[in-house]
């Protein structure tokens, strides 16, 4: 494998930590805020900036780059707690009316189930 990738050429990446801002996280100025000094760390020598938040944030932070070109180049995730959060609902609701929620009832409480199935009690889901 080495003699294969020797010659394929290859940049180095870094994962960079913003610096915590104490202000109120869910307003649009904040999240626009973060959203440029990220941009501007990007400029200095990334090819892409990725920025993490949290789903009350994420649905502002899509708006806030779908609205403004010169934040082109960041691309917006769902952090892995949300992400996982929301997998675990959407496959609650598919299979929902299979029996799953029967047989779970049977090892767990009917209210924690129902909680399991929508995607809030993952660590029992899981």
């Amino acid at each position: 494998m080495e003699k294969v990738t020797k010659d394929i050429s290859y940049y180095k990446s870094e994962i960079l930590f913003l610096p915590f801002i104490d202000f109120l996280a869910s307003s649009y100025d904040e999240i626009n805020s973060v959203l440029h000094f990220a941009n501007k760390k990007f400029i200095l020598k990334l090819k892409r900036c990725f920025v993490t938040f949290d789903q009350p944030l994420y649905a502002k932070a899509r708006e806030i780059v779908a609205l403004s070109p010169d934040l082109s180049n960041i691309t917006v995730r769902l952090g892995g707690f949300h992400m996982l959060m929301s997998f675990m609902s959407a496959i609650g609701h598919i299979i929902n009316g299979s029996g799953l929620k029967e047989v779970w009832s049977l090892c767990y409480a009917s209210n924690s189930v129902d909680q399991m199935l929508s995607g809030h009690h993952y660590a029992r889901a899981i």
